[in-house]
């Protein structure tokens, strides 16, 4: 079967849906990328804030409040436990904030 090439607009809204991120994996990539700046310093409390507070603001910018509540929540839920006790570098979380992103 052939496939149709002239795709409705409800055909590629449900592309996009499927095929685009979430805003909360976008949120984790985003946070990730921003660690990644610095990846061999151990990773601190005010480092993590720090990131997935400018990750927030980049990627929730002007969308409707209750939509970026809840990517918000889902990408804090998400987020995994820093590892302080095994001194985890930026680079080191940002790759399992990354690994986290692709299960959203």
């Amino acid at each position: 079967m052939h496939e149709r090439t002239d795709h409705t607009e409800l055909d590629e809204a449900l592309r996009r849906i499927l095929t685009e991120p979430t805003h909360a994996a976008r949120l984790l990539t985003e946070a990730a990328a921003l660690l990644d700046e610095n990846p061999f310093l151990v990773l601190t409390e005010h480092q993590y804030r720090e990131a997935a507070g400018s990750a927030g603001n980049l990627v929730l910018a002007g969308l409707p409040f209750a939509v970026a509540s809840g990517a918000a929540t889902q990408a804090t839920a998400a987020m995994p436990e820093i590892r302080g006790y095994l001194r985890e570098t930026n680079g080191e979380y940002a790759m399992r904030l990354r690994s986290a992103a692709r299960g959203l």
